[in-house]
């Protein structure tokens, strides 16, 4: 998995993410959101995964941990992109809706 970090505007910081979400990546995930969020200190973070190919159950806790985390911090947290097995887990899983803010299409 790789992550990289931009500030796309004034307040925005986003979060490209590369290759496979699981259990062995989803804690690197999680930590490199929160650091981002203390370096930046973005009103909103925009975690994009259209690269990731495959996101499982700790991938997804992991993204719902961080958003928990930054809402926490008063910073909204918006998943965007996500595509194939990776948007059909979020979608079967329940947690699309409130990663992304859109429902599943049915």
């Amino acid at each position: 998995m790789r992550i990289e970090t931009h500030v796309v505007n004034d307040g925005v910081l986003r979060i490209v993410v590369t290759g496979e979400i699981d259990l062995d990546t989803a804690d690197t995930l999680h930590d490199a959101v929160l650091a981002a969020i203390a370096r930046a200190r973005p009103a909103e973070v925009v975690v994009d995964l259209a690269q990731v190919t495959l996101c499982d159950s700790t991938g997804i806790d992991a993204l719902l941990r961080a958003r928990d985390a930054a809402h926490a911090q008063a910073v909204d947290l918006v998943v965007i992109n996500p595509r194939g097995v990776v948007r059909r887990a979020l979608d079967v899983t329940g947690t699309l809706d409130r990663l992304t803010g859109t429902p599943a299409l049915r």
